[in-house]
């Protein structure tokens, strides 16, 4: 062999060499950074005690709910409600708020169905059972409440 076809051959020895090392550790990188994306990122709040009472109840013929809650923890500042229903004309509805403990272990709001503006309401027919999330903050960080009901 030439001296010049050496040189051509040990030079596009290490171009090959380079080539398949980047496209190896190129490779690796996009696994690694798609497995790191997959984690997820949500915290896991803690459920309350079975010493929490919650009640659910039909009012004024299904157009209103009485929502009773007892037994809260000690140390309560807040609770968040959420609940979330199907109907038969709007499809997913639902009702969120937020009432205040002053310090209180209970409390009893009466909520609406439905919606209200200008002192006119205009209720849903609820189809199925009511899903009802309650999210206790405090002293204690963040709990959560989650049930079903049937009206």
């Amino acid at each position: 062999m030439k001296p010049e076809y050496k040189k051509y051959l040990i030079i596009g020895g290490v171009v090959v060499l380079l080539v398949v090392g980047y496209w190896l550790f190129a490779r690796n990188t996009i696994v690694k950074k798609q497995t790191a994306d997959e984690t997820p990122t949500e915290q896991v709040l803690p459920t309350v005690d079975s010493s929490v009472k919650v009640s659910l109840k039909a009012v004024s013929a299904n157009k209103e709910v009485s929502l009773e809650v007892s037994g809260m923890p000690a140390g309560t500042q807040s609770v968040d409600y959420e609940l979330s229903y199907q109907t038969a004309a709007q499809g997913l509805q639902g009702v969120i708020g937020t009432v205040s403990s002053d310090g209180q272990t209970s409390f009893k709001k009466q909520l609406t169905l439905g919606t209200c503006s200008s002192g006119t309401c205009v209720y849903h027919q609820v189809v199925g059972k009511i899903n009802l999330t309650l999210k206790f903050t405090g002293d204690y960080g963040e709990k959560l409440f989650e049930k079903e009901f049937a009206l």
